[in-house]
């Protein structure tokens, strides 16, 4: 759309399978932005930060890195602080901080004279109990049905992944538990990928916080909009940064279409 800008976020995943998530979003600011992506979550690390500047609107969607930035992750539970090291141009990674279920992280991020600043926790993890397939009722891929039980009490929120081999749809699916409170659910997953016979179907099941979640609702909305001046997803990172940082639980179930 001409007057906007549109930038890819890759979902960064820190354990041996990595599924990957474009989210496209049309910003109603012409002025480059800092864009940060950071992840925290309750599996191995190390994790990382991404730090990009989106473009104007009349230039190639090509978003550069932001190099020499100060990273720094603090388990803010335990004390414990862990300055990142720039991999590759805007790519930043951990040491030795590691993410456990109840714990908050912190995020700062210094770049010239810009200061952003983010906080994320961890929740209790809910499991896959099972998934499965079934004929969808339009179209022809079949939907991918994810199985968990919901806890008791309110104030869980999830963020789900599907990967078709080892490309991942880009369909954006989260849920609250304020309908379905303490029972067992049961939640297709569509795919904008064809799946096949025989093609391996995996379904990353993220537990998120409530700061989270209201940002990929932002963008659900945003995604939906069609006015001429479309809000941008409120990000949990102050300062005027682009974004989020998610300190997540992380499980991964796998069945092959048939």
């Amino acid at each position: 759309m001409k007057g906007f800008i549109t930038f890819s976020a890759l979902l960064l995943l820190t354990t041996c399978f990595s599924c990957r998530k474009v989210i496209k979003v049309d910003l109603n600011s012409s002025s480059p932005r800092y864009v940060i992506e950071g992840n925290v979550t309750d599996q191995p690390g190390p994790y990382h930060v991404s730090i990009t500047k989106s473009v104007n609107f009349d230039q190639d969607n090509n978003f550069p890195g932001v190099s020499n930035a100060q990273v720094v992750i603090t388990d803010v539970t335990s004390n414990i602080t862990d300055t990142l090291t720039e991999e590759s141009t805007g790519y930043y990674t951990t040491h030795f901080i590691t993410g456990v279920q109840g714990h908050t992280y912190s995020l700062s991020v210094a770049s010239g004279s810009n200061v952003f600043q983010a906080t994320s926790t961890i929740p209790p993890a809910v499991r896959i109990d099972g998934i499965y397939t079934e004929k969808a009722l339009f179209g022809d891929n079949p939907n991918t049905v994810l199985v968990f039980n919901d806890p008791v009490g309110t104030g869980n929120y999830y963020h789900m992944l599907l990967s078709v081999g080892d490309s991942t749809s880009t369909n954006l699916t989260i849920i609250d538990d304020a309908l379905q409170d303490g029972h067992k659910v049961l939640w297709p997953l569509r795919s904008d990928i064809k799946i096949v016979t025989g093609d391996t179907i995996t379904v990353e099941f993220q537990c998120i916080d409530k700061r989270v979640f209201q940002f990929y609702r932002d963008l659900q909305l945003t995604e939906g909009q069609n006015s001429a001046a479309p809000a941008n997803p409120q990000s949990n990172i102050s300062g005027g940064a682009l974004g989020y940082f998610s300190a997540h639980t992380v499980d991964r179930m796998k069945v092959v279409a048939p």
